[in-house]
């Protein structure tokens, strides 16, 4: 397969197709599921996970089209608002069912066009689950994995349960977008911090949730993994000396891991521009190489920022690797995903 062909590309963009928000709400119970047409947006109820409402800027094509004119972006790898992702409280059957109904939402809005979409997969079985990535890469041509740090039926991503997942992922050869979650208590070890939530607490999320996984083995027993880290990889890359420290002399020594020090792995890892500065994304790129670091914007959420491609301009990087940040990386992950 040739390049993808896209020069600007966005690998961190969300959605709630409105033709699955219709769906739901013109049937009754629909895999457990149910929706109501608020004022603005929508209210929809899963079970036994009461209501999320999916605000309207999530499911406006029209948007998006104007959000890409406007800041010179070609195309965006889209993947389902993790809100909307399957629950714990839902049957096996119709957590299997959602995702699938999600996933065919997701390709019919992108309608072939820019770099493709990620799906989404129910965890009750993690086998079951492996085989649905299978059949939704090969048989339906999406592009790869959207995924949770905090995933449900599992203690967090380090759970050996997973295994068969992340097999199945190098396999392929996708990549896997992880997204710390927006439903619910972000860094619930921390009081009174609901405030701080999208600031810092989804950020918290990410970092515990790789942390866990580099020491846990994970990416020494599945070395081909192409996990992206939004948010810029939350604290991780730019704390990692720390996480060195406690795993050299603390608690964290206990763990077992193939290469000298934690922070050995970052270069393993992808990581998007979300952090809002030219000097962060110039860090990260030091420090994860130039090939790791992939355009984002956290479309359509108005705490991302409102110029992502001036940031990676700004940030003082060489005209190869500014064109790679800004998409040939993506480009080259995809294809290499394709050819797989």
């Amino acid at each position: 397969m040739e390049s993808i062909g896209h020069s600007v590309v966005d690998a961190h963009a969300h959605t709630v197709p409105l033709a699955l928000l219709e769906e739901v709400a013109q049937r009754s119970d629909l895999d457990g599921v149910s929706a109501r047409k608020l004022e603005r947006g929508w209210a929809i109820e899963f079970p036994g996970a009461g209501t999320t409402v999916v605000a309207p800027f999530l499911s406006k094509s029209e948007l998006r089209e104007e959000y890409r004119t406007r800041t010179g972006i070609d195309g965006q790898l889209l993947s389902p608002w993790d809100g909307v992702l399957p629950t714990p409280g839902m049957s096996a059957a119709d957590a299997r069912s959602w995702a699938h109904r999600v996933n065919e939402a997701v390709l019919a809005e992108a309608g072939g066009a820019g770099p493709g979409t990620l799906a989404v997969v129910a965890l009750d079985d993690p086998e079951q689950a492996a085989k649905d990535l299978e059949s939704a890469v090969v048989h339906d041509g999406m592009a790869g994995l959207a995924f949770s740090t905090n995933p449900v039926h599992c203690h967090d991503l380090a759970d050996r349960r997973l295994d068969p997942l992340w097999a199945a992922v190098e396999g392929l050869g996708v990549p896997v977008l992880v997204h710390p979650p927006s439903i619910g208590p972000a860094a619930q070890g921390l009081p009174d911090s609901a405030d701080f939530a999208n600031a810092y607490c989804r950020l918290v999320d990410t970092t515990f949730g790789f942390a866990r996984l580099i020491l846990s083995g994970a990416l020494d027993r599945f070395p081909r993994l192409r996990l992206i880290t939004v948010h810029g990889g939350g604290f991780l890359p730019y704390q990692a000396g720390r996480l060195d420290g406690a795993h050299r002399s603390e608690r964290l020594s206990s763990y077992t891991i193939d290469r000298d020090r934690p922070s050995d792995y970052l270069g393993d890892l992808y990581f998007d521009t979300v952090t809002m500065t030219p000097d962060a994304i110039r860090y990260l790129v030091d420090t994860a190489g130039s090939e790791h670091v992939l355009l984002g914007t956290d479309f359509p959420f108005p705490l991302g920022d409102p110029q992502p491609v001036e940031r990676v301009r700004e940030a003082g990087l060489a005209a190869d690797v500014t064109t790679a940040v800004l998409g040939g990386n993506l480009d080259r992950l995809l294809t290499r995903s394709a050819r797989a």
